[in-house]
């Protein structure tokens, strides 16, 4: 993992469900990157939470997903559109079929939460079955903290 991370670029992602977006339209808020995969159970627990996180700071903090693959049958787009739907994944979804956007945040875990602050740089990552719980604090205490 990079420690020194600042917000890659977005444009390797191979498929966008909901909204194509870019690195320079997350800049100017807090970001929340999560990846997930549709095979992953803890991905699939954290759902609700992360909607939950989405809708509260809604206007405040931009939220995008990563859906890194993790086998063969993982790669079909029909089932990663069909499961955000499922999951009531309205922020934009990048399909990393290729694993470039993994490798551009030096990442091999689902589910794995990345924070950014306005300017792209990396506040905090938390990965596994308790990440999303870990995120929602952190970004509790952001804008706790710094209100805007």
């Amino acid at each position: 993992m990079i420690r020194n991370l600042i917000l890659p670029e977005l444009n390797t992602a191979t498929h966008w469900i909901n909204q194509k977006i870019t690195r320079n339209d997350l800049l100017g808020r807090p970001s929340l990157i999560h990846f997930w995969s549709v095979g992953c159970h803890y991905c699939r627990e954290s759902m609700p939470l992360l909607n939950t996180i989405r809708d509260r700071y809604l206007g405040l903090l931009r939220v995008a997903a990563i859906h890194m693959p993790l086998s063969e049958e993982e790669l079909n787009v029909a089932d990663v559109a069909g499961a955000s739907a499922l999951y009531q994944m309205s922020q934009p979804v990048l399909i990393d079929n290729t694993h470039q956007l993994a490798d551009s945040f030096g990442n091999r875990y689902v589910p794995a939460y990345y924070l950014f602050d306005k300017e792209g740089r990396l506040i905090e990552v938390h990965l596994g079955e308790f990440g999303a719980l870990r995120m929602s604090d952190t970004v509790r205490r952001l804008f706790h903290q710094n209100p805007e």
